[in-house]
C-alpha cells in the first residue's frame, strides 16, 4: 500500500495541475461566453494573440496553486528559472530554425516541397513572432514545468519524458491534417524538448526552440503550422505522398522530420548524461519515516 501511494502521488500530482488549469479557465471561459467585442472582426491574428495571453495566465494561475498545495515548489523547482533566461531563449530559436530548415531542405530535395513568394510583412511578422512566443510559453509551462518536475521526481527521466511527450502529441490530435505519423513527429519534438529542460534545468531552452520551430515553418516557410494556417513570407506547397511532403498539416507530418529529430535525440542521448531529478519532499514526510 506504501508503494502504491509513493508511486502513485506523482500521477495525482499532475492530475491536481489539470483540474487547476480547468478551475482557472472558467473565469476566461465566462468571459468569452459574454465578450461584447468580437476581435476576429477586429483581426484573427488579435484574436489568437488575447486568447493565448489568457490562456499564459491560465497556466500560471494554475501553477501558483500548486505551490500553494505544495509549497516546497516554486517556479525555480519547475525550471521556469531567472538566470540565462535570454540567452536560453536565443540558442533554442536557433535551433528550432534550424532543425526545421533541415526538414525542409530534405523534403525539397526529394522534389517534395514547392516554394513561392507571399510577401513581406513588418507588422503582421512581429505579430506572429509574439503570437509564437506566447504559444511557446503556454505550451512549454503546460507540459514540461510541473507535471515534468513531478513525474521525473520518482520515476526514471524515461517515464516522465515519454509520458509529457504523448500527452503533448495528443494534444494536437484535433488539429486538421492530423496523423499517426503527425502524432509521432511531435510526441519525438516533446522528447527532444524535455531532454533540454531535464539537461539544462531551464524551460526557455524549450521555449526558444518550440517559437523558433513554429516561426520557421509558418512565417519564413509558409507552411502550415500543426495545419494551421499563418501568413508567411514565403508560400509552401506540398508535393507527393503526405508522409514525404507533410501534407495539410506541415513539415512535422513527414518522414524526413522523423529523421531530422531521431539524429537530435540519439546526439543528445550520447553526448549527455541525463542526472536524475532531485526529489523535494514534505517535511512531514520525513516525520512519517
Amino acid at each position: 500500500m506504501e508503494s502504491i501511494k509513493y508511486y502513485g502521488l506523482p500521477i495525482l500530482k499532475v492530475l491536481l495541475f489539470c483540474v487547476f488549469i480547468f478551475l482557472c479557465a472558467i473565469p476566461f471561459s465566462l468571459l468569452e461566453e459574454f465578450k461584447m467585442i468580437d476581435l476576429n472582426l477586429i483581426h484573427p491574428l488579435l484574436f489568437d494573440l488575447v486568447s493565448e495571453v489568457c490562456g499564459v495566465l491560465i497556466v500560471l494561475g494554475a501553477l501558483l496553486m500548486i505551490f500553494r498545495i505544495y509549497a516546497q515548489y516554486g517556479f525555480e523547482d519547475v525550471f521556469i528559472v531567472r538566470h540565462h533566461r535570454w540567452s536560453a531563449l536565443a540558442k533554442g530559436m536557433a535551433i528550432g530554425f534550424a532543425l526545421v530548415s533541415l526538414s525542409v531542405l530534405l523534403a525539397q530535395l526529394n522534389g517534395n516541397v514547392h516554394f513561392s513568394f507571399r510577401g513581406f510583412d513588418p507588422i503582421i511578422m512581429a505579430g506572429y513572432f509574439l503570437l509564437y512566443a506566447l504559444v511557446g510559453v503556454l505550451e512549454e509551462f503546460i507540459f514540461r514545468s510541473f507535471p515534468l518536475l513531478a513525474l521525473s521526481e520518482r520515476y526514471p527521466n524515461l517515464i516522465g519524458i515519454l509520458l509529457t511527450s504523448v500527452l503533448f502529441g495528443l494534444a494536437h490530435f484535433a488539429n486538421p491534417g492530423f496523423s499517426w505519423l503527425a502524432m509521432v513527429n511531435i510526441s519525438l519534438v516533446g522528447i527532444c524538448l524535455a531532454i533540454f529542460v531535464l539537461l539544462k534545468k531551464n524551460i526557455y531552452w524549450a521555449v526558444g526552440i518550440h517559437l523558433g520551430w513554429n516561426y520557421t515553418q509558418g512565417v519564413l516557410l509558409g507552411y502550415k503550422v500543426s495545419g494551421t494556417d499563418s501568413i508567411g513570407v514565403l508560400d509552401a506547397k506540398p508535393i507527393g505522398p503526405t508522409y514525404l511532403s507533410g501534407g495539410v498539416f506541415g513539415i512535422e507530418s513527414s518522414i524526413f522530420c522523423t529523421l531530422v529529430i531521431l539524429v537530435l535525440i540519439a546526439y543528445l542521448l550520447f553526448r549527455y548524461r541525463l542526472e536524475p531529478v532531485r526529489e523535494v519532499v514534505f517535511e512531514e514526510e520525513f516525520m512519517e519515516e
